[in-house]
């Protein structure tokens, strides 16, 4: 079962600045990053501005349900549905809840009362649920590779690169996603092999594509390839 959880709102713009949110809610964000300002040592800057507010740590850890950390959140931004709703005329809005489990087992429950106030704020809902290891691990079962050569228009190789280490923490919340590697060509350096592996085609096909996970993923790393790569998927033979 969910033990311990993570909430936080997050909103994403292209164009306008991320101090300007701060304003309209009325709230002070835990981080906030500009477009074109640094990450963490120096390679690699922001693509886009980004917002972020985390939900406080409950006094007593022992205390509250698997997702106290949503209603904590959700409670902080009771009566700022109308702000987020103005914002999103420029800005991407989005409610990130993190939890965390002390067996396989990650059953848990929104109450109608805390699904409401959600509605209310018209934030997309990103979830994900970490498990820990079974004593005795089954056997994995044979997976789908997503196989794609991405032709990085030349000289904004490292803006890839910086794009896409936030464009593969969205990709890892979806459900499906198994692991991923991003290698760069030696003889290519502009080309980059991404290789995704998934539980079955459909977890990438329906469920990633069909999401709004990958409205973001597309705005961060589309604007970068000529031509428009090509994506295949490979099942593993017997051997």
């Amino acid at each position: 079962m969910i033990t311990r959880s993570r909430a936080s709102l997050s909103i994403f713009s292209d164009t306008r600045r991320a101090d300007e949110v701060s304003a309209v809610l009325g709230l002070e964000p835990t981080s906030l990053h500009e477009k074109g300002d640094p990450k963490r040592g120096g390679r690699f800057v922001y693509a886009q501005s980004v917002w972020t507010f985390d939900a406080p740590a409950a006094d007593d850890p022992r205390e509250g349900s698997a997702h106290d950390s949503l209603e904590r959140l959700a409670g902080l931004l009771r009566g700022k549905g109308a702000a987020l709703a103005g914002l999103r005329d420029e800005y991407e809005t989005q409610i990130t809840y993190s939890g965390f489990s002390d067996s396989e087992q990650a059953g848990f429950v929104f109450s109608a009362g805390l699904l409401a106030q959600l509605a209310e704020l018209g934030c997309d809902l990103l979830g994900t649920a970490y498990l820990e290891d079974p004593e005795e691990e089954a056997p994995e079962s044979p997976g789908v590779v997503e196989h794609v050569v991405l032709p990085v228009i030349p000289g904004r190789e490292a803006e890839f690169e910086s794009a896409f280490a936030e464009a593969r923490v969205i990709v890892a919340a979806s459900p499906g996603f198994r692991r991923l590697s991003l290698s760069r060509g030696i003889e290519t350096p502009n080309e980059y092999l991404l290789l995704i592996e998934w539980d079955t085609l459909e977890a990438h096909q329906v469920g990633f594509r069909g999401s709004p996970a990958y409205g973001r993923w597309r705005a961060l790393l589309h604007q970068f390839y000529d031509p428009f790569p090509d994506v295949t998927h490979f099942a593993p033979t017997g051997g």
